[in-house]
């Protein structure tokens, strides 16, 4: 009985076509997966927005040295990036690449804060209004959350929270 050799070659042929389209659509995968960077400004925003709000007020109460006697502190205002524990500045980036504005509002009159603060690189704001009728994908992520809290003297506030990423040059494809 005589084997046939050439069906053998014609076979493996086959399979090597198949491997190099297998490895080929595995390499166009990974490219078009990792060739995009992610926009995390958002989450950032979000994130920094978390953080402040833990630091100005635990559990439905302002901190003692914010409020005191119904005055907010001018001392923790100025001070506010080292008592939340943040840092805007990067080696990366020359210029600062947040925005933060809190406006803490009484309940009884929501038109006037008595006691706003704000940090970072104010021109990032700008771009807040901009992105209210469409959102463009190359400006600052800005994202607004507010909360509910307590004084110590049982005074109640809104505290608006408005966080605003740039950092467009990394994570948006220009």
């Amino acid at each position: 009985m005589k084997l046939n050799k050439g069906g053998d070659k014609m076979l493996s042929v086959y399979w090597f076509a198949i491997l190099i389209i297998a490895a080929g659509a595995v390499f166009a995968m990974v490219y078009i997966f990792y060739n995009s960077p992610y926009d995390i400004r958002e989450i950032e925003a979000e994130l920094l927005i978390n953080q402040i709000a833990d630091c100005v007020s635990y559990a439905g109460r302002f901190r003692t040295d914010l409020v005191y006697e119904g005055k907010f502190s001018e001392d923790f205002k100025n001070n506010i990036l080292k008592e939340c524990h943040l840092n805007f500045k990067s080696s990366e980036w020359e210029s600062e690449q947040y925005y933060v504005e809190l406006n803490f509002y009484k309940v009884e009159e929501l038109s006037n804060p008595p006691f706003k603060m704000s940090m970072g690189n104010s021109n990032w704001k700008a771009y807040c209004a901009i992105q209210e009728d469409k959102e463009e994908k190359k400006l600052a992520k800005c994202v607004e959350k507010s909360f509910y809290s307590l004084d110590y003297a049982d005074n109640q506030y809104i505290v608006k929270i408005l966080a605003s990423v740039g950092k467009g040059e990394k994570n948006v494809k220009m």
